[in-house]
């Protein structure tokens, strides 16, 4: 996958781990996220390449994301 590193970057500003949780339990949320959402981090980086393609850079899509979703 070519844009891993940004998605993980987006997923554990938006879904931290807490203090409390296991590995299994981040990964099992983040899983049970995307389910409900309807994606995967493949359609993620498929669209990260489709902006690219359409004039936008990566950093301006990570930002819009984060605006989106609400977070700094």
């Amino acid at each position: 996958m070519k844009y891993e590193t940004e998605i993980n970057e987006i997923l554990n500003t938006v879904l931290p781990k807490e203090s409390w949780m296991t590995d299994d339990e981040h990964k099992e949320i983040i899983e049970e996220t995307f389910m409900q959402m309807g994606v995967n981090k493949q359609k993620l980086s498929d669209d990260i390449e489709v902006g690219i393609k359409n004039g936008y850079t990566v950093k301006q899509q990570i930002e819009l994301l984060k605006r989106v979703l609400n977070v700094s």
